[in-house]
C-alpha cells in the first residue's frame, strides 16, 4: 500500500479542516524526504582489515623469542645467521673445523656459551662470578677476526708454547691477543686485562 493510499484511509475516518490537512501533508512529505538509505561498509575495507589482522597473528606466532640476559634462554637460531651450540664439539661440526675450549683462564668460569657465526667463525664466551669475561674466536684464514678496532697504546709479541701472538693493551696490562697458524686466525679478548705472565699461561693452554 502506498503512502497516498494510507493517507486516504486515515482521512476517511477523521474530520480535518483545510489548514489541518495542509499541515499533515507537509509533515508526511518532510518525513519521506528525511528518510536515508542504510549504507553497508565497503567490501574492500573489510578485506583490508582482515588482511592486517592475519599479518599480526602470523607475526605473533613466528617472531623469534630472543632474550639475551633475560629469564629465557637465547633462541637456538636467529634471523641474523648466528646460532648457539651446546658444546665445543657441536660448534666444531657447525663451522667445519676443530674448536677447543680455553683451559687456563685467570678466573673461575661459571657460564660458557658456544656461538656459530654464519658457519664461518666460532666464538666461545666465558663468564665468571665477579663479572669477569673472556671471548675466544677462531676462523679459517689469517685475517684479524677479533672485531676490535680500538687503538691500543701498548703492543708486544709473546710466544707461549706453539702460539706466537700480538698482545694489545695499555701499560703492562693487555686485553687482546691475536695470532694465526697459517691456516686459521685466532683472537682472545680479556676485557679486565692481564699482564704478560698471565697471558703466557693462558696462551700455552690454547689448542
Amino acid at each position: 500500500m502506498t503512502l497516498a493510499e494510507k493517507y486516504a484511509q486515515i482521512m476517511d475516518r477523521i474530520e480535518l479542516t483545510e489548514a489541518m490537512r495542509r499541515r499533515v501533508l507537509e509533515n508526511v512529505r518532510g518525513a519521506a524526504a528525511e528518510k536515508k538509505p542504510i549504507r553497508f561498509p565497503n567490501r574492500r575495507h573489510w578485506l583490508a582489515v582482515a588482511a592486517c589482522l592475519a599479518l599480526l597473528l602470523l607475526g605473533a606466532l613466528t617472531l623469534p623469542k630472543i632474550a639475551w640476559g633475560g629469564s629465557q634462554e637465547p633462541s637456538a637460531e636467529t634471523a641474523s645467521g648466528i646460532s648457539e651450540c651446546a658444546s665445543a664439539e657441536e660448534l666444531s661440526r657447525a663451522v667445519g673445523f676443530p674448536v677447543s675450549d680455553v683451559t687456563a683462564l685467570p678466573f673461575a668460569v661459571t657460564q660458557t656459551s658456544y656461538l656459530n657465526y654464519w658457519d664461518q667463525l666460532a666464538e666461545i664466551q666465558y663468564r665468571g662470578a665477579d663479572g669477569q669475561s673472556a671471548f675466544y674466536r677462531k676462523s679459517a684464514g689469517t685475517e684479524d677476526n677479533s672485531g676490535d678496532y680500538n687503538e691500543y697504546p701498548s703492543a708486544r709479541e709473546l710466544t707461549a708454547g706453539t702460539v706466537t701472538a700480538e698482545l694489545r693493551g695499555s701499560g703492562e696490562r693487555y686485553t687482546l691477543a691475536c695470532w694465526t697458524d697459517g691456516t686459521y686466525a685466532y683472537s682472545l679478548s680479556l676485557p679486565q686485562g692481564a699482564d704478560a705472565a698471565a697471558w703466557t699461561e693462558i696462551l700455552a693452554g690454547v689448542k
